[in-house]
Protein backbone atom coordinates (compact mmCIF):
# COMPACT_ATOMS: atom_id res chain seq x y z
CA UNK A 1 0.00 0.00 0.00
CA UNK A 2 2.80 2.41 0.97
CA UNK A 3 4.63 1.58 -2.27
CA UNK A 4 1.47 2.29 -4.29
CA UNK A 5 0.97 5.68 -2.60
CA UNK A 6 4.62 6.56 -3.21
CA UNK A 7 4.24 5.64 -6.88
CA UNK A 8 1.12 7.83 -7.17
CA UNK A 9 2.95 10.80 -5.66
CA UNK A 10 5.84 10.25 -8.06
CA UNK A 11 3.49 10.03 -11.04
CA UNK A 12 1.64 13.20 -10.02
CA UNK A 13 4.89 15.13 -9.71
CA UNK A 14 5.98 13.89 -13.14
CA UNK A 15 2.65 14.81 -14.68
CA UNK A 16 2.80 18.29 -13.23
CA UNK A 17 6.26 18.82 -14.61
CA UNK A 18 5.29 17.51 -18.03
CA UNK A 19 2.38 19.92 -18.16
CA UNK A 20 4.72 22.74 -17.17
CA UNK A 21 7.01 21.75 -20.05
CA UNK A 22 4.01 21.78 -22.39
CA UNK A 23 3.18 25.29 -21.25
CA UNK A 24 6.78 26.50 -21.67
CA UNK A 25 6.97 24.97 -25.15
CA UNK A 26 3.60 26.37 -26.22
CA UNK A 27 4.64 29.94 -25.34
CA UNK A 28 8.38 29.51 -26.06
CA UNK A 29 9.21 30.56 -22.50
CA UNK A 30 12.81 29.41 -22.55
CA UNK A 31 16.01 30.50 -24.24
CA UNK A 32 15.10 29.43 -27.77
CA UNK A 33 18.14 30.95 -29.45
CA UNK A 34 20.94 28.56 -30.41
CA UNK A 35 18.92 25.41 -29.79
CA UNK A 36 20.63 22.14 -30.67
CA UNK A 37 19.38 18.57 -30.69
CA UNK A 38 21.05 15.93 -28.58
CA UNK A 39 23.00 14.80 -31.65
CA UNK A 40 24.26 18.33 -32.38
CA UNK A 41 21.86 19.54 -35.09
CA UNK A 42 20.65 23.16 -35.14
CA UNK A 43 16.97 23.60 -34.24
CA UNK A 44 14.83 26.65 -35.01
CA UNK A 45 11.19 26.77 -33.89
CA UNK A 46 9.13 28.39 -36.65
CA UNK A 47 5.85 27.38 -34.96
CA UNK A 48 5.45 25.28 -31.79
CA UNK A 49 2.17 23.90 -33.14
CA UNK A 50 -1.27 23.70 -31.57
CA UNK A 51 -1.93 22.04 -28.24
CA UNK A 52 -3.62 18.67 -28.74
CA UNK A 53 -5.79 17.33 -25.91
CA UNK A 54 -6.94 14.05 -27.46
CA UNK A 55 -5.00 10.82 -27.81
CA UNK A 56 -1.77 11.30 -29.73
CA UNK A 57 1.14 13.75 -29.73
CA UNK A 58 0.95 16.84 -27.51
CA UNK A 59 1.26 19.41 -30.33
CA UNK A 60 -0.04 19.19 -33.88
CA UNK A 61 1.03 21.06 -37.00
CA UNK A 62 4.34 22.30 -35.62
CA UNK A 63 6.90 23.72 -38.04
CA UNK A 64 10.53 23.07 -37.07
CA UNK A 65 13.74 23.71 -39.00
CA UNK A 66 16.42 21.13 -38.23
CA UNK A 67 19.68 22.16 -39.86
CA UNK A 68 18.59 23.25 -43.33
CA UNK A 69 15.42 21.16 -43.60
CA UNK A 70 11.99 22.46 -42.56
CA UNK A 71 9.73 19.82 -41.03
CA UNK A 72 5.98 20.10 -40.55
CA UNK A 73 4.46 17.59 -38.16
CA UNK A 74 3.87 16.81 -34.49
CA UNK A 75 5.81 17.41 -31.27
CA UNK A 76 5.73 15.14 -28.22
CA UNK A 77 6.69 16.43 -24.76
CA UNK A 78 8.12 14.24 -21.98
CA UNK A 79 10.02 14.72 -18.74
CA UNK A 80 12.51 11.98 -19.71
CA UNK A 81 13.12 10.75 -23.25
CA UNK A 82 12.70 7.18 -21.97
CA UNK A 83 9.03 8.00 -21.30
CA UNK A 84 8.53 7.42 -25.04
CA UNK A 85 9.01 3.70 -24.47
CA UNK A 86 7.32 3.71 -21.07
CA UNK A 87 4.18 5.08 -22.75
CA UNK A 88 4.54 2.58 -25.64
CA UNK A 89 4.55 5.28 -28.31
CA UNK A 90 6.81 3.11 -30.48
CA UNK A 91 3.79 0.81 -31.01
CA UNK A 92 1.29 3.59 -31.75
CA UNK A 93 0.74 4.70 -35.35
CA UNK A 94 -0.37 8.16 -34.19
CA UNK A 95 3.22 8.97 -33.17
CA UNK A 96 4.77 8.28 -36.58
CA UNK A 97 4.26 11.93 -37.51
CA UNK A 98 6.39 13.26 -34.62
CA UNK A 99 9.20 15.41 -36.03
CA UNK A 100 10.67 16.51 -32.69
CA UNK A 101 10.80 14.92 -29.24
CA UNK A 102 11.04 17.68 -26.58
CA UNK A 103 12.19 16.50 -23.15
CA UNK A 104 13.56 17.97 -19.94
CA UNK A 105 16.09 15.19 -19.51
CA UNK A 106 17.48 13.12 -22.41
CA UNK A 107 18.30 9.85 -20.68
CA UNK A 108 18.37 7.72 -23.85
CA UNK A 109 18.07 7.89 -27.63
CA UNK A 110 14.71 7.12 -29.18
CA UNK A 111 14.14 5.31 -32.47
CA UNK A 112 10.94 4.32 -34.23
CA UNK A 113 10.06 0.76 -35.17
CA UNK A 114 11.54 1.45 -38.60
CA UNK A 115 14.85 2.22 -36.80
CA UNK A 116 14.63 5.91 -37.73
CA UNK A 117 16.17 8.18 -35.08
CA UNK A 118 13.78 10.82 -33.64
CA UNK A 119 15.42 14.25 -33.18
CA UNK A 120 15.39 15.15 -29.50
CA UNK A 121 15.59 18.60 -27.89
CA UNK A 122 16.70 18.57 -24.23
CA UNK A 123 15.34 21.69 -22.50
CA UNK A 124 17.18 21.23 -19.22
CA UNK A 125 19.92 23.69 -20.12
CA UNK A 126 17.58 26.23 -21.73
CA UNK A 127 15.21 26.81 -18.79
CA UNK A 128 16.44 29.16 -16.05
CA UNK A 129 16.89 27.36 -12.75
CA UNK A 130 15.19 30.17 -10.81
CA UNK A 131 12.04 29.62 -12.87
CA UNK A 132 11.95 25.94 -11.97
CA UNK A 133 12.62 26.75 -8.32
CA UNK A 134 9.70 29.18 -8.26
CA UNK A 135 7.50 26.55 -9.88
CA UNK A 136 8.52 23.96 -7.27
CA UNK A 137 7.95 26.49 -4.50
CA UNK A 138 4.37 27.03 -5.67
CA UNK A 139 3.38 23.43 -6.29
CA UNK A 140 4.96 22.12 -3.08
CA UNK A 141 3.59 24.96 -0.93
CA UNK A 142 1.47 23.98 2.06
CA UNK A 143 -0.42 27.29 1.89
CA UNK A 144 -4.04 27.19 0.76
CA UNK A 145 -3.15 29.98 -1.67
CA UNK A 146 0.32 28.97 -2.95
CA UNK A 147 0.98 32.22 -4.81
CA UNK A 148 -0.34 34.47 -2.02
CA UNK A 149 3.05 35.86 -1.00
CA UNK A 150 3.99 36.54 -4.63
CA UNK A 151 0.88 38.49 -5.59
CA UNK A 152 2.51 41.84 -4.91
CA UNK A 153 4.76 41.24 -7.93
CA UNK A 154 1.76 41.19 -10.27
CA UNK A 155 0.68 44.59 -11.71
CA UNK A 156 -2.86 45.49 -10.63
CA UNK A 157 -4.02 45.81 -14.25
CA UNK A 158 -2.74 42.31 -15.01
CA UNK A 159 -4.40 40.90 -11.88
CA UNK A 160 -7.80 42.51 -12.58
CA UNK A 161 -7.62 41.33 -16.19
CA UNK A 162 -6.91 37.73 -15.10
CA UNK A 163 -9.67 37.73 -12.48
CA UNK A 164 -12.22 39.31 -14.83
CA UNK A 165 -11.54 36.55 -17.35
CA UNK A 166 -11.88 33.97 -14.59
CA UNK A 167 -15.24 35.42 -13.54
CA UNK A 168 -16.41 35.01 -17.14
CA UNK A 169 -15.13 31.42 -17.11
CA UNK A 170 -17.25 30.79 -14.01
CA UNK A 171 -20.32 32.27 -15.74
CA UNK A 172 -19.65 30.10 -18.78
CA UNK A 173 -19.41 26.99 -16.62
CA UNK A 174 -22.61 27.97 -14.84
CA UNK A 175 -24.18 28.61 -18.23
CA UNK A 176 -23.55 25.02 -19.31
CA UNK A 177 -25.23 23.79 -16.12
CA UNK A 178 -28.22 26.03 -16.79
CA UNK A 179 -28.49 24.83 -20.40
CA UNK A 180 -28.60 21.23 -19.17
CA UNK A 181 -31.32 22.15 -16.68
CA UNK A 182 -33.16 24.06 -19.41
CA UNK A 183 -33.53 20.81 -21.37
CA UNK A 184 -35.15 19.23 -18.33
CA UNK A 185 -37.48 22.23 -18.21
CA UNK A 186 -38.62 21.60 -21.81
CA UNK A 187 -36.76 24.77 -22.93
CA UNK A 188 -39.03 26.91 -20.75
CA UNK A 189 -37.02 29.87 -19.40
CA UNK A 190 -39.70 30.74 -16.84
CA UNK A 191 -39.53 27.22 -15.40
CA UNK A 192 -35.72 27.41 -15.44
CA UNK A 193 -35.79 30.73 -13.54
CA UNK A 194 -38.20 29.29 -10.97
CA UNK A 195 -36.08 26.19 -10.36
CA UNK A 196 -32.82 28.14 -10.20
CA UNK A 197 -34.24 30.59 -7.66
CA UNK A 198 -35.64 27.70 -5.63
CA UNK A 199 -32.25 25.99 -5.48
CA UNK A 200 -30.56 29.19 -4.36
CA UNK A 201 -33.21 29.94 -1.74
CA UNK A 202 -31.88 26.77 -0.11
CA UNK A 203 -28.53 28.57 0.41
CA UNK A 204 -26.54 25.33 -0.01
CA UNK A 205 -27.58 23.46 3.12
CA UNK A 206 -31.18 23.04 1.91
CA UNK A 207 -30.62 23.50 -1.82
CA UNK A 208 -31.37 19.83 -2.59
CA UNK A 209 -34.70 19.93 -0.76
CA UNK A 210 -35.64 23.17 -2.52
CA UNK A 211 -34.67 21.67 -5.87
CA UNK A 212 -36.84 18.60 -5.27
CA UNK A 213 -39.70 20.85 -4.19
CA UNK A 214 -39.50 22.87 -7.42
CA UNK A 215 -39.31 19.68 -9.51
CA UNK A 216 -42.45 18.36 -7.82
CA UNK A 217 -44.40 21.58 -8.37
CA UNK A 218 -44.28 23.02 -11.92
CA UNK A 219 -44.17 26.80 -12.20
CA UNK A 220 -47.27 26.79 -14.41
CA UNK A 221 -49.32 25.62 -11.43
CA UNK A 222 -47.94 28.48 -9.34
CA UNK A 223 -48.85 30.97 -12.06
CA UNK A 224 -52.43 29.70 -12.20
CA UNK A 225 -52.83 30.72 -8.57
CA UNK A 226 -50.70 33.86 -8.73
CA UNK A 227 -53.51 36.08 -7.44
CA UNK A 228 -53.99 34.06 -4.24
CA UNK A 229 -51.35 34.48 -1.54
CA UNK A 230 -52.92 31.73 0.56
CA UNK A 231 -52.87 29.19 -2.27
CA UNK A 232 -49.24 29.90 -3.21
CA UNK A 233 -48.13 29.45 0.40
CA UNK A 234 -50.26 26.29 0.62
CA UNK A 235 -48.67 24.83 -2.52
CA UNK A 236 -45.11 25.59 -1.38
CA UNK A 237 -45.46 24.43 2.23
CA UNK A 238 -47.60 21.47 1.19
CA UNK A 239 -45.12 20.24 -1.40
CA UNK A 240 -42.34 20.79 1.13
CA UNK A 241 -44.00 18.08 3.21
CA UNK A 242 -44.71 20.44 6.12
CA UNK A 243 -48.51 20.16 6.00
CA UNK A 244 -48.78 16.39 6.30
CA UNK A 245 -50.63 15.15 9.37
CA UNK A 246 -48.39 12.07 9.57
CA UNK A 247 -45.16 14.02 10.08
CA UNK A 248 -43.52 15.57 13.10
CA UNK A 249 -45.10 18.86 12.08
CA UNK A 250 -48.60 17.59 12.84
CA UNK A 251 -48.62 19.94 15.84
CA UNK A 252 -48.66 22.90 13.45
CA UNK A 253 -52.14 21.96 12.31
CA UNK A 254 -53.46 23.35 15.59
CA UNK A 255 -52.40 26.83 14.38
CA UNK A 256 -55.25 28.66 12.70
CA UNK A 257 -52.92 29.81 9.93
CA UNK A 258 -51.53 26.36 9.18
CA UNK A 259 -55.00 24.85 9.36
CA UNK A 260 -55.99 27.16 6.49
CA UNK A 261 -52.88 26.18 4.52
CA UNK A 262 -53.53 22.49 5.16
CA UNK A 263 -57.15 22.68 4.02
CA UNK A 264 -56.21 24.65 0.91
CA UNK A 265 -53.41 22.25 0.06
CA UNK A 266 -55.67 19.19 0.40
CA UNK A 267 -57.85 20.61 -2.37
CA UNK A 268 -54.92 21.62 -4.61
CA UNK A 269 -53.08 18.34 -4.08
CA UNK A 270 -56.13 16.40 -5.24
CA UNK A 271 -56.73 18.76 -8.16
CA UNK A 272 -53.18 18.50 -9.56
CA UNK A 273 -52.35 14.99 -8.31
CA UNK A 274 -49.36 16.31 -6.37
CA UNK A 275 -47.01 14.27 -4.20
CA UNK A 276 -45.14 16.12 -1.47
CA UNK A 277 -41.42 15.58 -0.86
CA UNK A 278 -40.44 13.97 2.51
CA UNK A 279 -40.35 16.48 5.35
CA UNK A 280 -37.19 14.80 6.62
CA UNK A 281 -35.19 16.28 3.73
CA UNK A 282 -35.11 19.68 5.42
CA UNK A 283 -31.97 20.32 7.43
CA UNK A 284 -32.08 22.32 10.68
CA UNK A 285 -28.62 21.45 11.97
CA UNK A 286 -26.08 24.27 12.38
CA UNK A 287 -28.53 26.82 10.99
CA UNK A 288 -29.22 30.28 12.34
CA UNK A 289 -32.96 30.81 12.92
CA UNK A 290 -33.20 33.25 9.98
CA UNK A 291 -32.08 30.39 7.70
CA UNK A 292 -34.60 27.85 8.98
CA UNK A 293 -36.57 26.17 6.18
CA UNK A 294 -39.88 27.69 7.29
CA UNK A 295 -38.53 31.25 6.94
CA UNK A 296 -36.91 30.54 3.56
CA UNK A 297 -40.05 28.82 2.24
CA UNK A 298 -42.14 31.79 3.35
CA UNK A 299 -39.78 34.22 1.61
CA UNK A 300 -39.84 32.12 -1.54
CA UNK A 301 -43.65 31.94 -1.43
CA UNK A 302 -43.85 35.71 -1.06
CA UNK A 303 -41.53 36.20 -4.03
CA UNK A 304 -43.75 33.95 -6.16
CA UNK A 305 -46.80 35.95 -5.06
CA UNK A 306 -45.09 39.31 -5.68
CA UNK A 307 -43.86 38.40 -9.18
CA UNK A 308 -46.38 37.07 -11.64
CA UNK A 309 -43.62 36.38 -14.20
CA UNK A 310 -40.23 35.61 -12.63
CA UNK A 311 -38.29 35.57 -15.89
CA UNK A 312 -39.48 38.91 -17.22
CA UNK A 313 -39.66 40.75 -13.91
CA UNK A 314 -36.35 39.53 -12.47
CA UNK A 315 -34.03 38.36 -15.23
CA UNK A 316 -34.96 40.85 -17.95
CA UNK A 317 -35.27 43.76 -15.54
CA UNK A 318 -32.71 46.27 -16.82
CA UNK A 319 -32.81 48.48 -13.73
CA UNK A 320 -30.93 46.95 -10.83
CA UNK A 321 -32.42 49.51 -8.43
CA UNK A 322 -35.85 48.09 -9.28
CA UNK A 323 -34.54 44.64 -8.39
CA UNK A 324 -33.24 45.96 -5.08
CA UNK A 325 -36.63 47.48 -4.32
CA UNK A 326 -38.47 44.29 -5.27
CA UNK A 327 -36.32 41.98 -3.13
CA UNK A 328 -36.25 44.37 -0.16
CA UNK A 329 -40.03 44.46 -0.14
CA UNK A 330 -40.50 40.71 0.03
CA UNK A 331 -42.18 40.51 3.44
CA UNK A 332 -43.65 37.11 4.23
CA UNK A 333 -47.03 36.59 5.91
CA UNK A 334 -47.12 38.16 9.39
CA UNK A 335 -47.17 34.66 10.93
CA UNK A 336 -43.42 34.47 10.23
CA UNK A 337 -42.72 37.59 12.26
CA UNK A 338 -43.42 35.52 15.39
CA UNK A 339 -42.25 32.10 14.16
CA UNK A 340 -38.99 30.62 12.87
CA UNK A 341 -40.50 27.14 12.72
CA UNK A 342 -44.12 26.09 12.16
CA UNK A 343 -46.04 25.86 15.42
CA UNK A 344 -43.28 27.34 17.63
CA UNK A 345 -44.01 30.95 18.54
CA UNK A 346 -41.15 33.37 19.25
CA UNK A 347 -40.75 37.04 20.03
CA UNK A 348 -41.33 39.43 17.14
CA UNK A 349 -38.49 39.47 14.58
CA UNK A 350 -37.88 40.54 10.96
CA UNK A 351 -38.83 37.93 8.37
CA UNK A 352 -37.78 39.60 5.11
CA UNK A 353 -34.69 38.79 3.09
CA UNK A 354 -31.46 40.29 4.45
CA UNK A 355 -28.93 42.19 2.35
CA UNK A 356 -26.49 39.27 2.22
CA UNK A 357 -29.22 36.88 1.06
CA UNK A 358 -30.34 39.30 -1.65
CA UNK A 359 -26.75 39.71 -2.84
CA UNK A 360 -26.33 35.92 -3.05
CA UNK A 361 -29.48 35.70 -5.17
CA UNK A 362 -28.01 38.30 -7.55
CA UNK A 363 -24.74 36.40 -7.72
CA UNK A 364 -26.06 32.83 -7.99
CA UNK A 365 -29.36 33.32 -9.81
CA UNK A 366 -29.91 36.65 -11.55
CA UNK A 367 -26.48 37.20 -13.13
CA UNK A 368 -25.95 33.58 -14.34
CA UNK A 369 -29.47 33.36 -15.81
CA UNK A 370 -29.08 36.71 -17.55
CA UNK A 371 -25.67 35.72 -18.94
CA UNK A 372 -27.00 32.36 -20.14
CA UNK A 373 -30.02 33.94 -21.83
CA UNK A 374 -27.71 36.48 -23.48
CA UNK A 375 -25.74 33.59 -24.99
CA UNK A 376 -28.93 31.73 -25.89
CA UNK A 377 -30.44 34.75 -27.67
CA UNK A 378 -27.18 36.11 -29.10
CA UNK A 379 -27.60 39.34 -27.13
CA UNK A 380 -24.18 40.51 -25.95
CA UNK A 381 -25.74 43.45 -24.12
CA UNK A 382 -27.50 41.07 -21.73
CA UNK A 383 -24.20 39.33 -21.01
CA UNK A 384 -22.57 42.68 -20.30
CA UNK A 385 -25.44 43.55 -17.98
CA UNK A 386 -24.86 40.29 -16.09
CA UNK A 387 -21.23 41.32 -15.52
CA UNK A 388 -22.37 44.79 -14.42
CA UNK A 389 -24.64 43.20 -11.83
CA UNK A 390 -21.67 41.32 -10.40
CA UNK A 391 -19.55 44.48 -10.46
CA UNK A 392 -22.26 46.41 -8.57
CA UNK A 393 -22.85 43.65 -5.99
CA UNK A 394 -20.66 43.42 -2.86
CA UNK A 395 -18.35 40.42 -2.69
CA UNK A 396 -19.65 37.41 -0.81
CA UNK A 397 -17.80 36.32 2.29
CA UNK A 398 -17.29 32.62 2.92
CA UNK A 399 -14.58 30.27 4.13
CA UNK A 400 -12.93 30.27 0.69
CA UNK A 401 -12.96 33.99 -0.10
CA UNK A 402 -11.63 34.71 3.39
CA UNK A 403 -8.52 32.67 2.53
CA UNK A 404 -7.67 35.31 -0.10
CA UNK A 405 -8.34 38.31 2.16
CA UNK A 406 -4.98 37.96 3.92
CA UNK A 407 -3.26 38.60 0.57
CA UNK A 408 -3.57 41.66 -1.72
CA UNK A 409 -6.14 40.12 -4.08
CA UNK A 410 -8.92 42.51 -5.16
CA UNK A 411 -12.17 41.50 -3.48
CA UNK A 412 -14.35 44.59 -3.40
CA UNK A 413 -17.14 43.26 -5.64
CA UNK A 414 -18.83 40.00 -6.55
CA UNK A 415 -17.05 39.81 -9.90
CA UNK A 416 -13.78 39.34 -7.99
CA UNK A 417 -15.13 37.03 -5.29
CA UNK A 418 -16.62 34.82 -7.99
CA UNK A 419 -13.27 34.82 -9.77
CA UNK A 420 -11.47 33.87 -6.55
CA UNK A 421 -13.87 30.98 -5.97
CA UNK A 422 -13.13 29.78 -9.51
CA UNK A 423 -9.40 30.25 -8.94
CA UNK A 424 -9.47 28.24 -5.72
CA UNK A 425 -11.60 25.31 -6.91
CA UNK A 426 -9.82 24.85 -10.25
CA UNK A 427 -6.23 25.69 -9.39
CA UNK A 428 -5.27 26.46 -5.75
CA UNK A 429 -7.05 23.49 -4.21
CA UNK A 430 -5.55 21.13 -6.79
CA UNK A 431 -2.13 22.83 -6.73
CA UNK A 432 -2.37 23.30 -10.51
CA UNK A 433 -0.15 26.36 -10.53
CA UNK A 434 1.34 25.34 -13.89
CA UNK A 435 -2.03 25.85 -15.62
CA UNK A 436 -3.23 28.82 -13.55
CA UNK A 437 -2.74 32.20 -15.26
CA UNK A 438 -1.60 33.76 -11.98
CA UNK A 439 0.82 30.91 -11.25
CA UNK A 440 2.10 31.14 -14.81
CA UNK A 441 2.71 34.86 -14.43
CA UNK A 442 4.52 34.41 -11.11
CA UNK A 443 6.79 31.72 -12.58
CA UNK A 444 7.49 33.29 -15.96
CA UNK A 445 7.86 36.83 -14.60
CA UNK A 446 11.22 35.73 -13.17
CA UNK A 447 12.33 35.18 -16.75
CA UNK A 448 12.41 38.96 -17.24
CA UNK A 449 13.55 40.17 -20.61
CA UNK A 450 14.60 36.70 -21.74
CA UNK A 451 11.02 35.82 -22.62
CA UNK A 452 7.66 37.42 -22.17
CA UNK A 453 4.82 35.62 -20.42
CA UNK A 454 1.60 35.39 -22.40
CA UNK A 455 -1.06 38.01 -21.91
Amino acid sequence: MIFKVACNIFENKKKMKEELLQYLWQHKIFNHNGLRSTDGRDIHIISPGMMHHDAGPDFKQAVIRINDIIWAGDVEIHVNSSDWYRHHHQKDEKYKSVVLHVVYNADMEIVRNDKEYIPTLELKNYIPEDMLEEYKKLTLSTNDIPCGNSVTSIPSLTMTSILSAMAVDRLLRRQEQLFRLLKKCADDWSELTYRTLAINFGFKINSTAFEMLAQSLPYKIIQRHGDSRLQIYALIFGQAGLLQSDTETAQTLTDEYFTKLHNEYDYLRYKYKLTAIPAGLWNLLRLRPKNFPGIRLAQFSELLFSCSDLFNELILNENISNLHHLFQNIRPHEYWQTHFQPGKATRNHPAQLGKDSINLLYINSIAPLLFAFGSFSGNEQLKSHALEILEDTPAESNHITRKFCVYPFPHDSAIYSQALLELYSNFCKKKKCYSCPIGQYVVTNLYGSRASPPA
